[in-house]
């Protein structure tokens, strides 16, 4: 079936009820950032491939948001569609909210799939939408997708304890410990990475996340977990078993739930719970709400995590080097594409003993597709790298010591000058936040501001966030920690978060430079104590696309010291023309006297 076709059977579905705009978001029942083929509906209806995106549908339009990762891909997926494309964020798009105002009249109804569909979402729909009708036990995808892919079956494994430095016990003394001091009975868990981590075991259920979709319900003396048993071998049933978790079948947990006695106290997270879920909690029981405190807890990563991530950095700079120095080489023969390499990368990875799997899509982008944000290389997309231009690429993996996500931005040979001052003005951002000083639980939004002060100076921006919390070897981008405008968690001591301004020229070029970092204290005086960043990541940033006039000898000392370290930490794993690469890339650069 083609968009036309979908979108004339989604239509009888809601003439039959009556709804007059259908809700199609990106999700699953657990609200995860990257989803199962199984779940990717919107994707279905509307065509649209990226990662975050939500849909409406009414008898006689069809229109999709996207936030700016996005704006360039919408865009070209889009446009020989009925669907139009909206810009999240932006003034001069209506709201999907403003949208469903103007075309659903007063007492109308809107429909969605409340299994799909978060509390707070749903919240947040409810008043705003004033007397109009919220129907959320409706799901007719399923019923229009005939070849719909299957649900996941690979089994569960227990993540060694020497990785993660805690026991499912301890962790679970601590969760119980936050309960307590919440004056709250149990804990309803529906985020997979959270259920994963109090558990120490890991799954593949999702893409580029390894987790397994499941709901956690913790008492003071009982713990429950629901899931498809047929992912659990006898090891890891006999390993719960030990640490006393009862495990049920995945919808067990709607029964669990009724049958809580009334006024208990129920602790759940809003964003993570759908709506579902939540209507099956006994009515007579209180709820209290907020950020998951299993996502509070692995946000602060211990030290042996921190130990074994710089060990995942070691392993995935190797292969970075390695595949950079294949890149420049492959260049001069004309028939290297961002798709060729995007794969091999993912092959030197694989190399590695402990690789899981690749912690999200490849990013490589040349030329004028490096400003596509979430550019992913396609057969028909590719471009041939040329000895000229930039290669902007971002990619990371799980590794069993971690999760890495990294991008570096390399000239591939002449450059522009305007490319070259925009690789500059990334990259002093980024010296300028890496090098911070700042105050013990500041917020994310007042270093965002940091990060941004060079660009906004030369009158230029990015609309992505600054960074992200890193998960270990869960999803590669965890909360409740990032780097934005709109961030309010304060950033805590052993926190970890990416760094990766940029700056994005449609039609000509993209520029970013992430590393990860953690948060470290650095002093303490009668002012207070102050904290820095620890850098996790050890890969050469390019010094070839810098235009020295812009530099201040402080930012050249940096970055001198900065590829200096890398030689020293990843010289040992090379050899012969990779060992050359790294040592040509990591040379000295010299500050002027301007």
């Amino acid at each position: 079936m083609n968009i036309d076709q979908k979108l004339e059977k989604l239509r009888e579905l809601m003439a039959s009820r009556k709804i007059d705009a259908y809700i199609i978001n990106t999700s699953d029942p657990h609200q995860s950032e990257y989803i199962s083929d199984y779940y990717k509906t919107r994707e279905f209806i509307s065509g649209f491939t990226g990662s975050a995106g939500v849909c409406v549908v009414t008898k006689d339009k069809a229109r999709l948001w996207t936030d700016s990762r996005y704006f360039l891909q919408a865009a070209n997926e889009l446009k020989y569609s009925e669907f139009e494309f909206y810009k999240q964020g932006f003034d001069e798009d209506p709201t999907m909210e403003e949208f469903l105002l103007e075309e659903v009249g007063e007492f109308g109804k809107i429909g969605f799939d409340g299994t799909c569909y978060s509390v707070k979402d749903y919240k947040s729909l409810s008043e705003n939408m004033a007397s109009r009708a919220l129907v959320y036990d409706i799901d007719y995808i399923s019923q229009i997708w005939e070849d719909r892919p299957s649900l996941p079956k690979e089994k569960v494994w227990i993540y060694d304890q020497k990785y993660v430095g805690e026991s499912l016990e301890s962790k679970i003394n601590r969760l119980r410990e936050e309960l307590k001091k919440k004056d709250c009975d149990y804990n309803f868990i529906g985020s997979p990475e959270d259920i994963c981590y109090l558990l120490n075991i890991r799954g593949n259920d999702i893409g580029y996340t390894p987790v397994v979709l499941s709901y956690l319900l913790v008492s003071m003396d009982e713990i429950h977990l629901c899931i498809d048993q047929d992912k659990l071998d006898d090891e890891v049933l006999d390993y719960l078993k030990e640490n006393k978790v009862k495990v049920h079948s995945y919808d067990y947990i709607y029964s669990l739930l009724k049958n809580i006695k009334g006024k208990n106290r129920i602790y759940i997270d809003p964003e993570r719970t759908n709506v579902a879920i939540f209507d099956s909690i006994n009515s007579n029981v209180r709820i209290t709400s907020g950020v998951n405190i299993s996502t509070q807890m692995k946000a602060v990563k211990n030290e042996t995590e921190l130990e074994n991530e710089r060990k995942a950095y070691i392993i995935d700079g190797v292969s970075l080097i390695k595949f950079f120095n294949w890149v420049e080489v492959g260049t001069s023969t004309g028939s290297l594409t961002e798709l060729i390499a995007s794969k091999k990368l993912q092959d030197l990875r694989k190399e590695n003993e402990s690789y899981i799997e690749d912690s999200f899509e490849t990013i490589a982008g040349y030329k004028e597709n490096g400003a596509i944000v979430h550019y992913e290389p396609t057969s028909l997309s590719s471009k041939t790298l040329e000895e000229k231009s930039l290669l902007l690429v971002d990619s990371g993996a799980h590794y069993k010591e971690g999760t890495t996500d990294i991008t570096r931005t390399i000239a591939l040979g002449e450059l522009t000058d305007e490319e070259k001052e925009d690789y500059t003005l990334v990259l002093k951002s980024h010296i300028g936040l890496m090098s911070a000083r700042f105050k013990e639980k500041t917020k994310g939004q007042r270093l965002d501001a940091i990060a941004k002060y060079p660009l906004w100076k030369a009158g230029k921006d990015y609309f992505h966030g600054t960074g992200h919390g890193v998960g270990f070897s869960l999803t590669v981008h965890e909360g409740p920690n990032n780097i934005s405008q709109f961030n309010d968690v304060e950033l805590l001591e052993n926190m970890t978060t990416s760094i990766e301004p940029g700056l994005y020229i449609a039609d000509k070029h993209g520029v970013r430079i992430e590393s990860e970092v953690y948060v470290k204290k650095d002093l303490e005086n009668e002012f207070g104590k102050f904290m820095k960043f620890e850098c996790l990541t050890y890969v050469p940033i390019d010094t070839r696309p810098i235009n020295m006039d812009m530099m201040d000898k402080w930012e050249i000392e940096w970055i001198n010291v900065y590829n200096k370290k890398c030689q020293e930490v990843l010289s040992p794993y090379l050899e012969g023309s990779d060992l050359e690469y790294l040592i040509e890339r990591c040379k000295e650069i010299w500050w002027t006297i301007k």
